[in-house]
Parts: C-alpha cells; sequence; structure tokens
C-alpha cells in the first residue's frame, strides 16, 4: 500500500476512477510482483503529473499499454506504480496526402487500422505483431514488436517519422517533449524519435506517434504448401527469396504449430512443416505470384497446396500472431523464445530447436519468419512440468544462445516464469556498447524510476 498522503495526491490526479487497487492490482503484476498502485491516466497532463510525483517521493513507474509484452523483460526489485496508456487512445490527424498517421501511445492497433481502412481510397499501417487487436501502438514502438510483415515493410524503425514523450531529463523534472514529424527528416541533428524504439519504457513514456501509411493493397492472397521433409519448405523459401517474386511474408511452421492452425490447413494426415507465403498488391500481379509460388512448392515436394483469399485469409494470420497465447494458456510456467539470426542459418537454429525439444522431451510449438531470419519456439510448461525440467530448460537455452551468437544472432527469453528468470539471463550479452547504454539511460532517467531493472545489463 502506498503511504495514505502520496495516494491522495494521484487520486487528485487522475479522479477515483482511473485508479486500482486492492484485488485488481493482480491482473497488472509483472513476474509475479505486485504493483503498489495502478494508475489510468486520461491525458498526456495527467502522465506528466504522474511523473513529476514519482521523481519527487522517489517511485519507480512501468508503463503499460496492452500488456501483450509485460513478461519480456528481466525481473523488477520493486513496482511502485504501473501506469496504464489504454486510455490515450486518440488519433490525433490522419493525413492521406503525406501518407502519414499521428495517435496517441494508448490506441490499439486493431482500431489503428480500422480507421485507416475507411480513409478514402484506403490504406494500412504495415505493423502486425502478435494479437494486434490488443497491442497498443506506444507498446509496440517501445517493444519494437513486428510481426510477419517486416519482410516487406520493415520494422519500426522504418515505419515511425516522430514521437512525443514524457521525459525525466538531468534535473529530475518531467516535461514533454517532442522529435521528428511528417517527413522522413525533418529536422538537424540526431533523430531522437528513434531511440525510444525497443527502449521498452526505460527512457521515457512514450504518449504519441506519427508514422507511415500505405495504401490498401486491391488484391491479397496467401499460398500453404505441406511438406513431408523438414528441410523441404525452408528449400521453397530459399527458391522464393532468389526469385523475382515480393512476398510479403514467408512463415515455416513446425507439426506442432501447424495444428493449432488445422481448421485453416484442412490437412487430413501430419506432415514434418508447413510454409505459408502472402503476396498482396495488384490483382494480375498477386495472380502471377500465387502460380509461380505454387510452382516452386512442387518442384520442392509439396504434398498438399492451397491458396487463402478474402477474410479466411485474414482469420489465418490473425491466428498466427494469436498461436504463442493460445500455446501457453492455462500454463502458467512457459517460456518463449526469440532467436534472430542470419537467413543462412535459419534452417539450422530451427532444426536445432526441434532436435533439442524432442531429446529433451518438451513440448516446442515453433514458428518461422523465414525470410527475416526469426525463429519463434513456445513451450507450454504447467508447474509440475516446469519443476521436473527446470535443468533442461536452462540446458537447451544456454546451447541455442551459444549456437545463436556462433551466427552473429542473438536469444531473447521474451516470457519465463519468474524462478527461470532469476537463473538464466533473458537478454543476454550485448558487447561494448552497454556502457553507452547506461550513460544514456543516467541521462534520460537520472533516477531510475522508468521500468527499472528489467531491460538489457540489468538497466
Amino acid at each position: 500500500m502506498l503511504d495514505h498522503r502520496i495516494r491522495g495526491k494521484l487520486l487528485e490526479i487522475v479522479g477515483k476512477a482511473g485508479v486500482r487497487e486492492g484485488q485488481a492490482l493482480r491482473r497488472h503484476a509483472i513476474d509475479g510482483f505486485l504493483p503498489r498502485l495502478v494508475l489510468f491516466p486520461n491525458t498526456p497532463e495527467e502522465v506528466g503529473k504522474i511523473v513529476v510525483l514519482a521523481l519527487d517521493e522517489g517511485l519507480t513507474i512501468f508503463p503499460w499499454g496492452g500488456g501483450t509484452q509485460m513478461g519480456l523483460g528481466a525481473p523488477p526489485r520493486q513496482v511502485d506504480l504501473v501506469v496504464c496508456l489504454g486510455r490515450l487512445d486518440r488519433i490525433l490527424d490522419q493525413d492521406p496526402e503525406n501518407m502519414t498517421v499521428t495517435a496517441e501511445a494508448g490506441v490499439r492497433l486493431g482500431a489503428l487500422e480500422e480507421s485507416l481502412r475507411r480513409m478514402a481510397p484506403g490504406f494500412f499501417f504495415p505493423l502486425d505483431p502478435p494479437c494486434i487487436e490488443e497491442v497498443t501502438l506506444g507498446g509496440a514502438v517501445a517493444a519494437n514488436a513486428s510481426g510477419p510483415s517486416r519482410l516487406r515493410y520493415g520494422t519500426l524503425r522504418d515505419m515511425v517519422l516522430g514521437t512525443g514523450v514524457e521525459i525525466l531529463g538531468v534535473k529530475g523534472t518531467g516535461r514533454k517533449t517532442h522529435a521528428g514529424g511528417k517527413t522522413v527528416k525533418n529536422v538537424s541533428g540526431y533523430d531522437m524519435s528513434k531511440l525510444y524504439i525497443g527502449s521498452l519504457g526505460t527512457l521515457a513514456i512514450i504518449e504519441e506517434v506519427t508514422c507511415r501509411i500505405l495504401p490498401l493493397p486491391e488484391e491479397r492472397a496467401t499460398v500453404l504448401a505441406r511438406f513431408r521433409e523438414t528441410h523441404s519448405p525452408w528449400a521453397c523459401v530459399q527458391a522464393v527469396l532468389e526469385s523475382q517474386l515480393i512476398p510479403s511474408c514467408i512463415e515455416v511452421l513446425n507439426p506442432q504449430a501447424a495444428l493449432l492452425l488445422s481448421p485453416y490447413l484442412k490437412s487430413q494426415t501430419r506432415a514434418r512443416a508447413w510454409s505459408a507465403v502472402r503476396i498482396e498488391g495488384i490483382r494480375e500481379a498477386v495472380e502471377h505470384q500465387v502460380v509461380e509460388i505454387q510452382r516452386m512448392a512442387r518442384s520442392e515436394g509439396a504434398e498438399q497446396i492451397s491458396v487463402l483469399r478474402g477474410p479466411k485469409e485474414v482469420e489465418f494470420w490473425r491466428a498466427l500472431g494469436r498461436l504463442g497465447p493460445k500455446v501457453c494458456k492455462g500454463n502458467a510456467q512457459s517460456i518463449g523464445l526469440k532467436l534472430s539470426v542470419p537467413l543462412s542459418a535459419s534452417h539450422e537454429i530451427s532444426t536445432s530447436i526441434d532436435d533439442r525439444a524432442q531429446k529433451g522431451s518438451l513440448p516446442c510449438y515453433q514458428l518461422s519468419h523465414a525470410g527475416s531470419g526469426i525463429v519463434y519456439a513456445h513451450m507450454p510448461l504447467d508447474e509440475g512440468l516446469y519443476s521436473a525440467k527446470e535443468q533442461t530448460l536452462i540446458q537447451v537455452v544456454k546451447a541455442l544462445r551459444e549456437k545463436a551468437e556462433e551466427t552473429d544472432g542473438s536469444l531473447v527469453v521474451e516470457y519465463a516464469p519468474l524462478v527461470f528468470k532469476k537463473k538464466v539471463d533473458v537478454w543476454g550479452e550485448v558487447g561494448g556498447v552497454l556502457p553507452i547504454m547506461k550513460r544514456l539511460k543516467e541521462e534520460f532517467d537520472p533516477r531510475n524510476i522508468l521500468n527499472p531493472d528489467r531491460y538489457v545489463g540489468g538497466i
């Protein structure tokens, strides 16, 4: 519980409706640590007042968007205030002529997508992280979230043009600042808006974001192919990447992951792996590329090929994005890994994950952004299975990290139970840049109150 005096001041800022306490705190626990108070500010001005009060009273602040990425990071020492930005959900400006949108940090990506779709002649924001309906714009920026479409459209560093944030600064007084704008480079000097991308709320509280948007494609289609041999979809991926085709997404699923998507795959037999390739653009070009991808899949031994279009195609990719949460639902001790490696090492690292999981008798649902070198592994574990397999899990993660690092790649534990996080570094080594990162943290947050201890190197 907070001191009665401090609680009273926070109530004055956000009102009674903007405070959660008691049993409601459990919904906003971070690695099992209950916050002392959860706040729902309605305006950026209220966020600024919370920051000033927290500075004066020495309280830690943990920004919260949609909550989908709150498992990411090392365990905190203490959690004083969780500041939920979901009520800062206004779309401030939609500019079709300049193809930009500016929105508050709490707007859900699903709602933003729907608003852009209605804007003549129809636009979209090319970001598709998992659980897009729940993810907020600010949360996506803070976690540098992305999805399968990064293959064609890049990541948030390619999309974000400007930010409005609440920073603490050297004097520790709290103030709002803007960086960037509607153009690619509208000021001289450092592009400060990019600094907050992937900073996990350790440098500032993101309040608004300006992003690029694109016209809706005329047509979208997804080619699904089932293969008997594990190497076959990767050979198909390589053929697509080396061709003149321009796919938006290329995914490879292991058999366990494919089972969860069986309503879309319509397979009657067990396959070793599946691939999914999405094409979008002008209708004639899409149809041509669909035919070419089907031909490549057959040449690599595809046993079954289907093409999704329309609502069914959209539903497939949404289901793909919900795969991790679906796997882990009801399994509180689950572990999720994200491995990033060069494209040439993707197949090998994917095989290593499945091999080690199989040898350790660990359930493993694997999904690869095969054209981007990113592999996700979800391991659903209940308390009993985790206890029995803890040492095996530790060894598996350490071995996979070493293998990824041999290729100049990395492994991040995206979510795991607290007991596991205490024994394994969730981030891994970041090398010689850590001192620079710590200096930045000291400049932006000298009193270390923003999401402390959760970032790389204990920042």
